[in-house]
C-alpha cells in the first residue's frame, strides 16, 4: 500500500510541473533478419517515436514502436516509459567528480509478443569527466507480471559525439541486463548507432541524422537460444 502510494505520487509529480527543456523525435529503421518467437526470420521495419524532458526535479523519457507498419497482419506495438527523481535536484546529493547525479527510477514496460508487462524501479548514475557526452548506469529492481518471482536488471545508456564540423558523427546506446526469472531466462539486449549528424551539422536546420544500428539479443523475451541479430538502416528526425 505504501508503495502505491509513492508511486502513485512519484507518476502525478512528473506530469504536475511544466518541462524546462524537452525533446522529441521519430525514428525510421529497416532490417532483413529480425527473429520471431518461433524461430524464423522476417524482413520487417519499425517505426519509433521517442521523447525525453527535464522538470524542475526530475525527468520523463518514452518511446513507443509500431513494427511494421505498413502491413496490417503483422504489425505490433511496444513502449516504455521512465520517470525519474533527481537527487542533485531534490538537494539531497551534491554533484561529485565523477557522479553527476544519482536518480530515483521507474520503468514501465508493455507487453511484447510473448513478453509480459514488466515493472522495474531503482537508481540511474550519471557520469560525468568519463569520455562521453552522457553516460548513465542504472540498477533495478524488475518484476515481470504473471512471472513467479522477481529478478535485478543493469542498464546502460551512452552518447558519443566526434567527428569535425563538416563531418559530425554521433555513438550512442544501451545495454539491458536481466537476470533469470521464472521460467524466463537471464537476457542480454543492445543497440548500438552510428549516425551522420545532419542536425549538428546545419545547426538544427536540417534537423535529420542518418546511419546504421546494430541489435543483438540473446534469449530474446526470455526465451532461451531465441537469438537476434539484426543490422538496420536508420533515418532520425527531430523536432
Amino acid at each position: 500500500m505504501k508503495f502505491g502510494i509513492f508511486l502513485g505520487s512519484f507518476l502525478l509529480s512528473s506530469f504536475c510541473f511544466a518541462s524546462n527543456w524537452s525533446q522529441t523525435n521519430i525514428q525510421f529503421l529497416h532490417g532483413d533478419t529480425y527473429r520471431k518467437a518461433d524461430g524464423s526470420d522476417t524482413v520487417g521495419s519499425v517505426m519509433t517515436v521517442e521523447h525525453l524532458s527535464h522538470w524542475d526535479y526530475g525527468s520523463n523519457f518514452f518511446f513507443f514502436d509500431i513494427s511494421n507498419p505498413e502491413t496490417e497482419s503483422s504489425t505490433s506495438y511496444y513502449g516504455e516509459f521512465s520517470p525519474s527523481l533527481s537527487m542533485r535536484k531534490l538537494d539531497l546529493y551534491k554533484e561529485g567528480s565523477y557522479v553527476k547525479d544519482i536518480s530515483f527510477q521507474l520503468n514501465f514496460e508493455l507487453p511484447q509478443g510473448p513478453a509480459k508487462r514488466a515493472n522495474l524501479a531503482g537508481l540511474t548514475f550519471e557520469w560525468k569527466n568519463v569520455g562521453f557526452d552522457y553516460l548513465a548506469t542504472q540498477f533495478l529492481y524488475r518484476d515481470t507480471m504473471g512471472v513467479e518471482g522477481n529478478t535485478g536488471q543493469l542498464t546502460l545508456v551512452w552518447i558519443k559525439r566526434f567527428g569535425s564540423e563538416r563531418a559530425p558523427f554521433e555513438f550512442s546506446g544501451f545495454l539491458d541486463w536481466a537476470g533469470k526469472e521464472g521460467y524466463l531466462s537471464s537476457n542480454i539486449h543492445t543497440q548500438i548507432n552510428l549516425l551522420y549528424d545532419i542536425d549538428r551539422k546545419t545547426a538544427q536546420r536540417v534537423p535529420l541524422k542518418l546511419g546504421v544500428e546494430y541489435k543483438h539479443w540473446d534469449n530474446k523475451f526470455g526465451i532461451d537460444g531465441l537469438n537476434e541479430r539484426v543490422p538496420q538502416v536508420k533515418l532520425q528526425w527531430n523536432f
